[in-house]
């Protein structure tokens, strides 16, 4: 009896994807830009991001928190 295993198949049938193909493939099915350009400014909106308070955190987390219970 063979074994199922959770790892989805490439096209080989003896080869599991690795983790790097599935994170391509995940990218793909959500239709992201895979560009420099786009990297780039993602990069710089994290980068230039103004720091937060502790007290501004706590705010933001029970601000999350209330817009999952609803």
């Amino acid at each position: 009896m063979r074994s199922i295993s959770a790892m989805p198949r490439t096209d080989k049938q003896d080869e599991p994807k690795s983790q790097v193909d599935k994170f391509r493939d995940a990218a793909r099915e959500l239709k992201t830009d895979q560009s420099d350009t786009a990297f780039e400014a993602v990069v710089n909106k994290i980068a230039h991001a103004p720091k937060l308070t502790n007290e501004q955190i706590k705010e933001l987390v029970r601000r999350k928190r209330e817009q999952t219970k609803r």
